[in-house]
């Protein structure tokens, strides 16, 4: 695969398209929410099935964080998990630099958890996504 699969900057650009949502959204790992923000981070791919002519088919599993200040009730933290569930189960995240095919939409993969995550007196949430998605060597 010579591109970076791009399905975590395609949820970003959903979500911060997204008018329910008005958080910025970046993209990268947990470590990356050093203060308050969200966040979308790839997770490993499950049940990868390899095929002759080199390509896979994969479940793509990615997850949402939202991390509020301290002081933040948790329910509005919570709730930035929840419009990411809304905005995300709808959303086209085909690949805009062709490292993927996408063959279903985003799927939650349970509800959305808290983390622990710390001992800052900051909550933080997630919710994590499946996509099936094909990849071309």
């Amino acid at each position: 695969m010579s591109e970076t699969i791009d399905i975590c900057e395609r949820a970003a650009d959903a979500l911060n398209g997204s008018g329910e949502f008005a958080q910025t959204v970046q993209t990268g790992l947990l470590t990356a929410l050093t203060k308050s923000g969200c966040v979308v981070r790839l997770m490993p791919a499950s049940n990868v099935k390899h095929y002759m002519d080199g390509s896979r088919r994969e479940d793509c599993n990615f997850q949402f964080i939202a991390k509020g200040e301290p002081g933040d009730d948790e329910a509005v933290v919570a709730g930035l998990c929840e419009a990411a569930l809304r905005a995300l189960r709808w959303a086209d995240l085909a690949s805009a630099n062709g490292s993927y095919t996408l063959v279903s939409r985003p799927e939650p993969v349970g509800d959305v958890d808290e983390l622990a995550v710390g001992n800052d007196g900051r909550h933080v949430y997630a919710v994590a996504f499946k996509c099936v998605i094909v990849r071309k060597d």
